[in-house]
This record gives C-alpha cells, structure tokens and sequence, in this order.
C-alpha cells in the first residue's frame, strides 16, 4: 500500500475511532510524514524575531491607545 493511501485511511478512519485511539492514529500518521507535516509547518509558522517584532508593534500601538486615553 503507498504511504498516501495509509495518511488517507487513517484520516478517514477518525471519526470512528475513540478519542485517544483517534490521536494515537494521528500520531502515527505525523510520524510516518514527518518531513511534509514539517515543511507545511514551516509555511505556517514565523520566526522567533518576526514574533518578536509583531508583539512589540502591538504593545506600542497598546501603549499609544493607554495614553490618548488617559490625556481625554
């Protein structure tokens, strides 16, 4: 059987399955594809300094809102 075809009978086996048996097929499925679950997680993850720089934008913008408000 090809490997698309287990990722496949697994994902639709889920709903029949008990809710840790469920994760424990998920598991194994993450397992056996590492490498595409890994690059797609890539493509939806940021870095640690892209993170970094979103949170200060929005503490800034946070900080600027606290003292219009405290001016009024």
């Amino acid at each position: 059987m090809s490997k698309a075809a287990v990722i496949f009978a697994c994902f639709a086996a889920l709903p029949v399955l008990s809710g840790c048996i469920a994760l424990g097929a998920a598991g194994a499925v993450v397992g056996a594809t590492g490498a595409v679950v890994g690059g797609a997680v890539d493509l939806v993850t940021t870095s640690e300094d892209e993170q970094m720089k979103k949170d200060n934008a929005r503490l800034k913008k946070e900080n600027e809102d606290l003292k219009r408000q405290n001016k009024e």
